[in-house]
């Protein structure tokens, strides 16, 4: 993570001139700009986050491999469509229409289960190449003006980690699984990372989701599913509102996945559904390749970070290579108890 501001190459800009996300003094009185794609230099959001900056006089390790810092960006208005091609309001209709289509789902035998053995890269393609201004274009205005502050904060090198601090990914660190475990009554979908191990259990015995009463957020939420022949059909509720993938997302967000093998390949999509967060229901693609002999190295290991219920996020080695500890006013403090510490984190720094 890099904690500090940027010192930042002045970019020369005339009174008749709009500002982009680089020039701006205040990308707040932008908001009419913001999802034109010159307002990023028709950078994608990837670009913008990868861009090369120079951090309190020292160059940053993305250096080598990274564009100029604002130049122009690769984004292409065609290169994604987000936006949900089916006509359902909510995640549960849609798989309710799906699991009719498939006269209540195909019932598998672990012989005609299909074969998802091996290791996998991947996961969900939000966007793809699309420029910045596309997603933001897709967001309510709250989490619009919350994507955007981001995006500026990554062009000074404020940039926010669950990781950082100990805290888990969310449910798209989930989605992008590197094994599954296929049975006639579950798929396991599990993934390693730095600092952290993912795992979902698919229910597809034809359980329900938890009663009512009993239903409350969960980091990589609830998912039961259904087979129609080959391919994978998953609902997914109860998610902890946080942040990952295009931008964040509340609780309110469920899923329908749609998972097909396609040679060494498994294809399908994800649309997302959270009406607090967007505009219109968002769709994306699931692509995973396997690699069949999973080479050593690229074998999953349980890790874990320190325990995140308590102000351990909070205790760090210091540049001496001492143990130190974070304290309240700190942009990096998390107060335990914050359920949008990037947010805090954002705020603190900005006034920096």
């Amino acid at each position: 993570m890099l904690a500090g501001l940027a010192i930042i190459p002045a970019v020369a800009q005339t009174q008749t001139e709009k500002p982009t996300i680089f020039t701006t003094t205040d990308f707040r009185q932008d908001r009419a700009l913001w999802t034109d794609p010159a307002y990023y230099r028709n950078n994608t959001p990837g670009q913008l986050r990868g861009m090369a900056i120079n951090v309190e006089g020292r160059r940053t390790g993305q250096e080598l491999s990274a564009r100029p810092y604002g130049s122009q960006g690769t984004g292409r208005a065609d290169a994604a469509n987000l936006k949900s091609p089916y006509p359902y309001t909510n995640a549960w209709d849609h798989y309710q229409a799906l699991l009719e289509e498939a006269n209540g789902g195909t019932k598998h035998t672990p012989a005609t289960l299909p074969d998802w053995s091996g290791h996998w890269g991947g996961g969900a393609q939000f966007g793809g190449g699309a420029p910045a201004s596309a997603i933001a274009a897709m967001l309510t205005p709250k989490y619009r003006e919350t994507y955007v502050q981001e995006l500026k904060a990554a062009t000074e090198g404020r940039i926010w980690s669950a990781n950082s601090i100990c805290l888990p990914g969310g449910y798209f660190d989930a989605v992008s699984a590197e094994e599954f475990v296929v049975t006639p009554g579950r798929v396991y979908a599990m993934g390693s990372g730095n600092g952290s191990f993912t795992a979902r259990w698919i229910y597809t015995d034809g359980t329900p989701h938890s009663p009512k009463d009993k239903e409350f957020p969960k980091w990589h939420g609830e998912s039961i599913g259904f087979w129609k022949g080959d391919e994978l059909i998953v609902h997914t509720n109860q998610i902890h509102g946080w942040k990952g993938g295009l931008s964040e997302f509340s609780d309110q967000l469920e899923t329908v996945e749609r998972y097909r093998l396609v040679g060494d390949r498994l294809e399908g999509e994800s649309t997302l559904y959270d009406p607090e967060v967007y505009v219109s229901p968002i769709n994306a693609r699931l692509r995973f390749q396997r690699d069949k002999e999973t080479a050593y190295e690229d074998r999953m290991q349980f890790n874990t970070c320190t325990d995140t219920n308590g102000p351990s996020p909070n205790i760090y080695m210091d540049a001496k290579g001492l143990l130190n500890e974070r304290v309240a006013g700190d942009p990096l403090y998390w107060e335990p108890g914050d359920v949008r510490p990037w947010a805090t984190y954002l705020n603190e720094s900005d006034k920096k």
